[in-house]
């Protein structure tokens, strides 16, 4: 189902979570975790007509009454927060695939600079 969010110039994006790309998908309540995720925000990447990649945020909840959002992002919020999750391990940290999706996006971005 396609949204559209509006850029600090005005400009439409037509977004689409079943076309986008997921660069980082927050787990689903997998087994045996209880309530610790019914609820998260995903990352997607977007491809405009233009040929320019859009970010956005996803944020859902499993929760009865509370609404889902999208929010455009720019990119370099959207590179630091896979950062962030690129430091975490297990169901919360990046996957291999999610790994090279950001590379693709973010050129070097794992790459040691300290």
């Amino acid at each position: 189902m396609k949204h559209i969010l509006m850029t600090p110039e005005e400009k439409k994006v037509a977004i689409d979570v079943n076309t986008d790309v997921c660069l980082f998908g927050a787990p689903r309540n997998p087994p045996n975790t209880g309530t610790s995720y019914t609820s998260g925000t995903d990352i997607y990447a977007h491809k405009a007509r233009s040929g320019k990649a859009y970010f956005y945020t996803y944020t859902w909840s499993m929760w009865e009454g509370v609404m889902s959002s999208y929010n455009l992002i720019t990119d370099d919020e959207a590179k630091q927060m896979l950062l962030r999750k690129s430091g975490k391990s297990g169901y919360d940290g990046l996957g291999h695939e999610e790994m090279e999706l950001a590379e693709e996006y973010f050129p070097g971005i794992f790459d040691e600079d300290a």
